[in-house]
């Protein structure tokens, strides 16, 4: 938000969102913010939204709109506010805890120590309700709950023999990314995440008390699609998806009339929760009308692009005109596949089942 990336099509913004959750009132000022630009609004792998097109003139402008929503509490963290988490928040079936209030301890807590404002921007913290729906297997420091009373950490997607009760499991997230930040920077001095270290795992570990428990952990196996689920308490959670991870500004400031509060995922979906049954298939048509998925029988279902010629110096094709005609013939239990417009694969989910490459003989 506050130096703009230089892309192709004109400046970049990215909007942290800690845990996917974002208010209608937030959603307003970001739909006032993309109007800057270009008018793309994109979610990201890391539950995020990021504002494409932008002039360098906008800067100040849209900082100032998104500051006045509170999307920017921590100017000197506002880099390093990485938390993703479970989207559905507990309330998913598989779910074994609630994550808000750790969520909200563990960013205020990291916005409150000048320390931590020397993390990467890359490095990634994770809160898992027990679910698996956040790839907490793939953050830097994730919290993953083992029943209600109780959160594990893991480093690197490694287990360890640390856990602690929700109201000190964000002391433990923090305490291992000061851990982290004290061990030696290596000479090439690109110790940006735990993983990039060799041996952090199990330094870091120690220096809590700790152990590795064992030499990995799986990878979270869910995926959330578009989807009406049951609550354990028989409410329901909407789950819609925006074609190729992309809304407009109209779209924004539709979903903000729809519910107070919506969930974004690292699957690139907008999820509404806590509906009433009797409501729920009024909402689902509210989602559609704005443009999004709510069925995983459609085409757009596991399908992805990156940003693409025209938004990316570097790619050699239009790969999101193609995604879109791929769209209409695909089915939506068809292979997640993702297209590049360069051999960097920018945006590849972890969980794509095919990559398609764009070759140079192609542009």
């Amino acid at each position: 938000m506050l130096r703009l990336h230089a892309a192709q099509d004109g400046g970049l913004a990215r909007v942290r969102l800690p845990g996917g959750c974002v208010t209608a009132a937030q959603l307003v000022a970001i739909a006032a913010a993309a109007r800057h630009g270009n008018g793309i609004v994109e979610l990201t792998s890391r539950a995020n939204l990021q504002l494409r097109g932008l002039p360098a003139s906008a800067g100040a402008d849209v900082a100032e709109l998104l500051a006045g929503a509170g999307l920017l509490p921590a100017p000197d963290h506002e880099l390093v506010r990485n938390i993703a988490a479970s989207p559905l928040a507990g309330r998913h079936p598989a779910a074994l805890a609630e994550t808000d209030d750790v969520v909200a301890a563990l960013d205020e807590a990291l916005c409150a120590d000048a320390g931590l404002s020397a993390l990467s921007g890359r490095f990634l913290f994770a809160v898992d309700d027990g679910s698996g729906l956040t790839r907490a297997a793939h953050a830097d420091i994730a919290l993953t709950a083992t029943g209600a009373d109780s959160f594990a950490l893991l480093l690197a997607g490694v287990a360890t023999t640390l856990a602690a009760p929700p109201e000190r499991a964000p002391a433990l997230a923090l305490a291992a990314a000061r851990a982290f930040l004290a061990l030696a920077v290596p000479a090439d001095g690109r110790a940006w995440r735990i993983a990039d270290q060799p041996r952090a795992t199990r330094d870091v570990a120690r220096a809590l008390g700790g152990e590795l428990a064992r030499e990995r952990t799986t990878d979270d196996t869910l995926t959330l699609d578009p989807s009406m689920i049951v609550q354990p308490d028989g409410r329901i959670a909407l789950t819609a998806l925006p074609p190729l991870a992309r809304l407009d500004p109209d779209s924004v400031d539709l979903l903000a009339r729809i519910a107070p509060e919506l969930r974004l995922s690292q699957w690139r979906t907008v999820s509404v929760l806590d509906c009433e049954p009797a409501a729920a298939t009024a909402l689902s048509r509210a989602l559609e009308a704005t443009g999004l998925v709510t069925t995983a029988g459609s085409g757009w279902n596991g399908l992805s692009a990156c940003a693409g010629m025209g938004a990316c110096g570097k790619a050699l094709l239009d790969v999101r005109a193609i995604a879109r005609r791929r769209a209409a013939v695909r089915g939506g239990d068809a292979p997640r596949e993702h297209w590049s417009g360069c051999e960097r694969r920018c945006g590849l989910p972890a969980n794509a089942e095919i990559s398609v490459i764009a070759h140079p003989d192609a542009a």
